[in-house]
C-alpha cells in the first residue's frame, strides 16, 4: 500500500471520504486505530492514558461518555469491519477505535457523506475498517514484525509483534486463499495529574481542594483475523471470515485528596493579574484522605461472516451472514483511609500541574486516619447481533443511469447491562485498617499512607482485613436493562453517469424500520424491584444524493445532500427506574424509553485538484442541521401517591454544525539529489456549532485542530515527523460552570532504514514534547486539572518472507 492508494482511494469514490492505509498507519508510532484516526482531516481524537482514544473519562469503556473521537464536532459514528457493524459492548453504540492494534488492517476510511447502501447510524459519519484478504497479492506473503516500546515515565520495554501470512492455491475446484493475521501489544504506561476545585469567597474564585493521582498500568492488545477465499468459477466468490479482539488494561492507582474544611478559612490570597481569579491561597484546617485502587477493564469482540459474490455480464449480486458479540467489564477496588486533618494547605495553581503545601500534620501515622473503607464495584455489558444483507446491482450503460442497485439487511441487535453489576462502599474505624494493607507513598510533598493497590483486587481479603464481615451485595436489577433492537432496512440507488456531460455520482434512498424491545426495572429497593417492559418502533426514510463534476483533467467540484439518523444510546432508553423517598423532595433517575432517534440534514461541497498520483490539494465545505439532540431534563412524576423529581434524557432541541476542511499533500521529487525525497502532508479543519438554547459549544467539539506531517522517502530511508494540534474544547459541565480541555499539540516521528528489500528496522517516538494536556473551568485562570503522560521510543525490526 502506498500514499498514492489513499489518494486514489479519494479520487474515485463518489462520496467524499479521507483514507489512510496501510504503509501511511505503519510509518508512524500509532499503536490503535484512534491513533490512526487522528491524521484525518475533520477527525478529532481525545487521549487517554497517553493514547488516543475512542472513548474518554472514569467509567469510558462502560458508559460511552462519546467525547472521543468526532467527525466534523459529532461524536456519532458508525463503524463497519469490512463493511459490516460493529461495536464494543457498553452504555453507548459506538466502536472503541483503540480495542484493534492499528497493523491489523489494511485502510481505514473515514466517509463525510452518505449513500443509500451504507448502513445508516451514523449523523457524525461512517469509519470503515478494511483488513487484508489472500487475493489481495499475487501469491504467498508472509511478514513478520517485533517491537520493543519503553515509557519515559513506566521506564518498562515491553513487546509488541504481528505476523501476517497469506497464500493463494490453484486447484481442480477452483483458486482457494488462506489469511492468518495475528497482533500482539504490551505498553506500560505511568499517568500524573493533580486536579483543583474551585470556590467564590467574597467575588473571587479561590481554588479549593485539590487532589493528586498517580496512574501505573499496563495494556494489552490482541487481534486474531482468518479468512478463507474460494474462487470456484471466475463468476462466483465465497469466503468465510474469523476476527477477534482483546484490549486489557490493568491499572494501580494512588491518590491523595486535601479539602479545606470552611470557606471562611482562607489566607495570603493571590490573584492572577486583572482577574479576581486566584493563583495561590492558603487554607487554615483541611481533611485528608488517601486511595489505593486497582482499575481493570476488558474489551473483547468476536465477528464471524461468511458470504460471496457473483459477477455475471450485467448483473452483481452480494450476500453477507455476519454474528457479532461482545463483552465489557470495569472492575474497581479500592482501600480509602479519611478524616485525617492537617493545620492548613497552601494551594498554588500558578504552575502545571497545580500544587500543595500541607502543614503539621502526620499522613504517615494510622491513628491520624478515622476511616477506613473498601470501595468495589463490578459493571459488566454484553452486546450481540446477527445482521443479513443482500444486494445486487444491475449495468444499464444508458446516457443518464449507468447502473441500478437495490439491497435489503435484516439485524437483531442485543443490548445488555448484564445483571452482575455491583457496587459496594462499606466503611470501619481507621484503626482497623491492616498495616499489611498499607503502603508509604512518597511524592513530592512527603510521604503518606496509602491503600497498597496490588492487594485491592482480591475484594474478600481486603474486606476480611478490613474486620468487615457483611458479605458482599448480590447485583441489584434496579438500574439494569435488556433491550433487543430489529432493524430491516432496504435501499434503491441509481449510478449516475452523463453520456455527454464529465459528470457523475449516485442519487438513492434508505427507508429503515426499527422495533425496540426494552426490559428493566422499576423500584425504591432491590427488595421492591419490579419488571418493566416496554415495546416501540420508528421508521426513517434517508434520500441522499452525491453528484461529481470534472472541470477539467484532474479538477473536480463535488455537491452532495443527504438525510441520516442515530439511534439514542442503550443506556438512555433504559426504561429502569429507581425512586428514593428518603430525599426532600423524593427524586428518581431513569432512561427513557419514548426518545427518538437524531435526525440530520447534510450538505456539502467541494473542490479536488490531483497533479499526479501522490499530489493533490482539497477544500470542503460543509452543513448539518441537526434535531432531537439529547439532554436531561427534571420533571415531576408521581408513584404510589409520592411525587417524585424524576431526571430522564428528552429529545430537546437543534443543532447546527457548520466547517471547511483543507488539505494538501506533494512529494517534491522535482529537487536535486537528496532533496527529492522530501514531502509534506497537512490538513485543517474549522468546525463551529449553534445550539439550541445554550450559548456553549457542543462538548468534544474543537473550532479549529490541523496535522502537519513531514515525509521524506529516498532510497533505503523513510522518515515521518508528524504534529497534531486542536483547539480547546468543552468536556462537561461542573456545577453550572462548563469544563473545557486547553488547546494542545502532540508530536511523533519515526526514522526506517530498509536493508534489504526484506528486512528494516524503525526507531519511533510518540509525545516526543512530553505535552501537558490542562483543563479549566471557564477562563484559563481557574485551572482544574493537569495531566502528564510518557513519552514512548520504540525499535521494531520487520521481515519479509
Amino acid at each position: 500500500m502506498r500514499l498514492s492508494t489513499a489518494q486514489e482511494i479519494k479520487r474515485e469514490k463518489l462520496e467524499i471520504v479521507d483514507t489512510v492505509v496501510a504503509d501511511d498507519i505503519n510509518k508512524l508510532p500509532d499503536y490503535s486505530i484512534a491513533e490512526a484516526m487522528q491524521r484525518i482531516t475533520g477527525v478529532q481524537v481525545a487521549r487517554d492514558r497517553g493514547e488516543g482514544s475512542a472513548l474518554q473519562g472514569f467509567y469510558a469503556a462502560n458508559n460511552a461518555l462519546n467525547t472521543g473521537i468526532t467527525i466534523r464536532g459529532l461524536p456519532m459514528v458508525e463503524t463497519l469491519f469490512n463493511g459490516r457493524e460493529v461495536f464494543t459492548a457498553g452504555g453507548g453504540r459506538t466502536f472503541n477505535f483503540a480495542d484493534i492494534p492499528a497493523d491489523m488492517v489494511s485502510a481505514i476510511s473515514v466517509y463525510k457523506t452518505s449513500s443509500a447502501s451504507q448502513v445508516e447510524g451514523g449523523v457524525g459519519g461512517l469509519v470503515d475498517l478494511r483488513t487484508r484478504h489472500p487475493f489481495d497479492f499475487s501469491g504467498r506473503n508472509v511478514v513478520v514484525s517485533g517491537r520493543l516500546m519503553n515509557g519515559s515515565l513506566a521506564d518498562k520495554a515491553q513487546p509488541q509483534i504481528s505476523l501476517l501470512a497469506s497464500d493463494r492455491w490453484d486447484t481442480s475446484f477452483g483458486e482457494f486463499g488462506a489469511l492468518l493475521n495475528v497482533g500482539y501489544q504490551k505498553r506500560s504506561y505511568r499517568e500524573e495529574y493533580a486536579t483543583s476545585n474551585t470556590t467564590t469567597v467574597n467575588g473571587q474564585s479561590l481554588p479549593s481542594s485539590w487532589t493528586q493521582v498517580t496512574n501505573i498500568g499496563e495494556r494489552e492488545r490482541m487481534g486474531v483475523s482468518i479468512i478463507l477465499q474460494w474462487r470456484p468459477t471466475d463468476k462466483l466468490e465465497l469466503y468465510a471470515e474469523l476476527h477477534q479482539t482483546q484490549f486489557k488494561t490493568i491499572e494501580d492507582a494512588t491518590q491523595l485528596a486535601v479539602t479545606q474544611t470552611s470557606t471562611a478559612n482562607a489566607s495570603n490570597i493571590v490573584l492572577f493579574p486583572g482577574t479576581n481569579n486566584a493563583s495561590s491561597v492558603t487554607w487554615d484546617n483541611a481533611t485528608v484522605s488517601t486511595t489505593g485502587q486497582s482499575r481493570d477493564t476488558i474489551d473483547r469482540n468476536t465477528q464471524v461472516a461468511v458470504g460471496g459474490s457473483w459477477v455475471g455480464d450485467a448483473l452483481t449480486l452480494n450476500t453477507d451472514l455476519s454474528y457479532t458479540h461482545s463483552y465489557n467489564n470495569l472492575t474497581y477496588s479500592a482501600l480509602n483511609l479519611s478524616g485525617a486533618t492537617v493545620t492548613g494547605f497552601t494551594h498554588n495553581v500558578a504552575g502545571s500541574p497545580a500544587s500543595a503545601h500541607l502543614t503539621s500534620g502526620n499522613l504517615l501515622s494510622l491513628s491520624n486516619f478515622t476511616t477506613a473503607s473498601s470501595w468495589y464495584a463490578a459493571v459488566p455489558f454484553e452486546g450481540e447481533m446477527t445482521a443479513l444483507q443482500f444486494d445486487g446491482e444491475y449495468q444499464l450503460s444508458g446516457k443518464v443511469i449507468d447502473a441500478l442497485s437495490a439491497g435489503v439487511r435484516y439485524a437483531e441487535r442485543k443490548a445488555d447491562d448484564k445483571l452482575g453489576q455491583i457496587s459496594d462502599f462499606p466503611s470501619v474505624s481507621g484503626a482497623n485498617a491492616a498495616n499489611a494493607l498499607l503502603v508509604n507513598n512518597s511524592p513530592d510533598l512527603g510521604g503518606y499512607l496509602v491503600g497498597n493497590s496490588a492487594l485491592t483486587r482480591n475484594v474478600v481479603a481486603l474486606r476480611q482485613l478490613l474486620g468487615i464481615s457483611a458479605a458482599l451485595p448480590s447485583s441489584n436489577p434496579l438500574g439494569t436493562w435488556n433491550i433487543e433492537e430489529n432493524t430491516k432496512s432496504a435501499y434503491l440507488m441509481a449510478k449516475l453517469k452523463l453520456a455527454d456531460l464529465p459528470l457523475d455520482g449516485n442519487v438513492g434512498v434508505r427507508v429503515v424500520r426499527t422495533d425496540e424491545f426494552l426490559q428493566g426495572y422499576q423500584g425504591v429497593s432491590n427488595a421492591t424491584a419490579l419488571p418493566l417492559n416496554i415495546d416501540r418502533s420508528d421508521i426513517d426514510t434517508m434520500p441522499s444524493i452525491n453528484l461529481r463534476y470534472e472541470l477539467m483533467p484532474g479538477l473536480y467540484l463535488r455537491g452532495a445532500a443527504s438525510k441520516t439518523v442515530t439511534r439514542p444510546d442503550f443506556n438512555k432508553m433504559s426504561p429502569s427506574l429507581t425512586l428514593n423517598p428518603g430525599k426532600v423532595p423524593p427524586i428518581g433517575g431513569a432512561g427513557n424509553p419514548n426518545l427518538h432517534p437524531m435526525r440530520a440534514d447534510n450538505y456539502d461541497v467541494a473542490l479536488e485538484k490531483y497533479f499526479n498520483k501522490t499530489t493533490s490539494v482539497y477544500l470542503t465545505g460543509f452543513k448539518k442541521n441537526v434535531d432531537g439532540f439529547i439532554s436531561d431534563v427534571t420533571t415531576p412524576e408521581t408513584y404510589g401517591g409520592i411525587t417524585y423529581d424524576v431526571t430522564r434524557p428528552y429529545n430537546t432541541g437543534t443543532s447546527v454544525i457548520r466547517g471547511a476542511e483543507v488539505g494538501y499533500q506533494q512529494f517534491y521529487d522535482f529537487l536535486p539529489g537528496w532533496l527529492s525525497g522530501l514531502g509534506l502532508q497537512a490538513n485543517y479543519t474549522y468546525v463551529d456549532s449553534d445550539v439550541q438554547g445554550s450559548s456553549l459549544p457542543l462538548a468534544g467539539l474543537s473550532q479549529n485542530s490541523y496535522n502537519i506531517i513531514g515525509m521524506y522517502e529516498k532510497g533505503p530511508i523513510s522518515v515521518r515527523v508528524a504534529y497534531n494540534w486542536r483547539d480547546k474544547y468543552l468536556t462537561s459541565i461542573s456545577s453550572g460552570i462548563p469544563v473545557y480541555m486547553d488547546a494542545y499539540g502532540w508530536l511523533d516521528a519515526s526514522v526506517g532504514y530498509r536493508f534489504t528489500d526484506k528486512i528494516s528496522i524503525t526507531i519511533e517516538g510518540a509525545n516526543l514534547l512530553g505535552t501537558k494536556r490542562n483543563s479549566y473551568y471557564g477562563v484559563e485562570t481557574r485551572p482544574q486539572t493537569t495531566w502528564v503522560n510518557d513519552t514512548q521510543v520504540s525499535a521494531t525490526v520487520t521481515a519479509h518472507f
